[in-house]
């Protein structure tokens, strides 16, 4: 009787002691936690939780660099912050059950991405896809797709015919991890960026803050950034490339790629290039998009913001209602210009949270006008005329920001002969190391 009680006793404090660890990762508030379950899931890459796999362990929310992007409620696992997961994977990693698999898109949001195998190969043999165009926004995932890329192509045979065994076009995260991979394994290649080293970022916002984590790059050593501003990130890239003696190309647009019997070539700038193997590192922004009204032709109308400080006291209209959009407006406020943001719907909800809340806050202190919903008709050279509720009206304006988005490259890699596919919240071929 006393070994029986004794057990008893033993699985009490067991489940007491289950039921304190699980606290830890509960929100303080429940009824916070439902309403942001309700929000739908971004397009970018983020996890999905089998519920009926889940034991409710907490694993995943620890692992979870991110605050508040997963929580235990009724004892399971659930995203309860969906817009502020950027892929880190790790809380895949940490399930022991196998309850989290990450994917990308929403069975409402489909998101178009090339179709490739889990080395990162399209269905057009010697092309190959890897960072955001593939649905990877992290930087540290993007860098360690790039290199798990070209080692695969330095375990194939080589073959002679070509003047390069790989040209990697773009040099963003993954263009940067590919080349560097590429040195290290001794290969033939050649690196073409369009504009200048540092892709996607180098349309971000002057001391903009960009996500990362730590990665050992060939060549260089460990770069042990987790939140970095997009300055200081820069200016690291350049430290590596400086150490490793890599060589990118920059301003050099690839224009056409054709199929050869030896490989392919490449066309950039004028020039021609052969190669037996292609590695597409391009990101999602694109071509910008553009209004499409009179006077955009304007000098000034921009597609990005590089110095705020530029436009001190000047009147900017800021054109868009997602996340770049509204830390465009809050960095113009914060240097002294006269901020107006038009957006087409009545409300902004494409935008993160905290973002969200700081333009309501500076909505409300008078430090930004808001036109909502309200849509660009004319732009002159002192005026911006839109169109508020169905009622036309001109403001005084020295310079439209316009921050819609972009075009993306896919006409592109059809040209090519690139099947694309629209996943609903599937899964990404190919791995992802965490």
């Amino acid at each position: 009787m006393i070994g029986f009680w004794f057990i008893v006793g033993i699985a009490a404090l067991v489940i007491i002691w289950n039921q304190r660890r699980q606290k830890k990762f509960l929100s303080p508030d429940r009824r916070a936690q439902n309403a942001a379950i309700e929000i739908k899931a971004p397009p970018s890459l983020h996890p999905f939780i089998d519920t009926t796999r889940c034991i409710g362990c907490g694993s995943c929310v620890k692992a979870c660099p991110e605050q508040n992007v997963l929580a235990l409620v009724n004892m399971q696992a659930a995203l309860v912050q969906a817009d502020h997961c950027v892929g880190h994977g790790k809380c895949e990693t940490a399930c022991p059950v196998g309850a989290i698999t990450l994917v990308l898109g929403t069975h409402d949001n489909g998101v178009e991405v090339p179709v490739t195998d889990e080395f990162f190969e399209t269905n057009v043999p010697g092309v190959y896809v890897v960072g955001e165009l593939r649905g990877i926004g992290l930087i540290r995932n993007s860098l360690l797709q790039g290199m798990q890329c070209v080692e695969r192509l330095a375990a194939l045979p080589q073959r002679n015919g070509t003047a390069y065994d790989v040209i990697i076009v773009g040099a963003g995260p993954a263009g940067l991890g590919a080349t560097l991979q590429a040195a290290a394994k001794k290969l033939r290649y050649l690196t073409l960026e369009q504009e200048d080293i540092g892709g996607t970022i180098l349309k971000y916002p002057r001391q903009k803050i960009v996500m990362t984590a730590p990665v050992h790059l060939p060549g260089y050593g460990k770069i042990h950034f987790r939140d970095v501003r997009k300055e200081d990130l820069l200016a690291t890239w350049e430290k590596i490339i400086k150490k490793t003696g890599v060589r990118i190309h920059t301003k050099k647009r690839v224009e056409k790629i054709v199929a050869t019997g030896a490989g392919f070539e490449v066309s950039a700038a004028g020039e021609k290039y052969l190669t037996r193997h292609i590695i597409l590192a391009l990101g999602r922004r694109g071509t910008p998009r553009q209004l499409g009204v009179p006077g955009e032709h304007l000098p000034k109308v921009i597609y990005q913001l590089d110095d705020p400080r530029e436009f001190a006291g000047r009147q900017c209209l800021v054109v868009g209602g997602g996340d770049s959009a509204l830390e465009c407006a809050l960095l113009l406020a914060g240097a002294g210009a006269q901020v107006t943001i038009s957006y087409r719907q009545k409300n902004i909800t494409r935008a993160k949270p905290r973002n969200r809340q700081m333009i309501e806050a500076a909505i409300n202190t008078r430090q930004i006008r808001a036109l909502l919903p309200s849509q660009v008709k004319t732009i002159t050279a002192t005026t911006v005329r839109l169109e508020i509720n169905g009622v036309e009206k001109s403001i005084p304006n020295d310079a439209v920001i316009v921050m819609a988005g972009g075009i993306l490259p896919f006409e592109f890699l059809k040209g090519i002969g690139i099947a694309m596919r629209t996943l609903r919240g599937e899964p990404l071929s190919g791995k992802i190391l965490v």
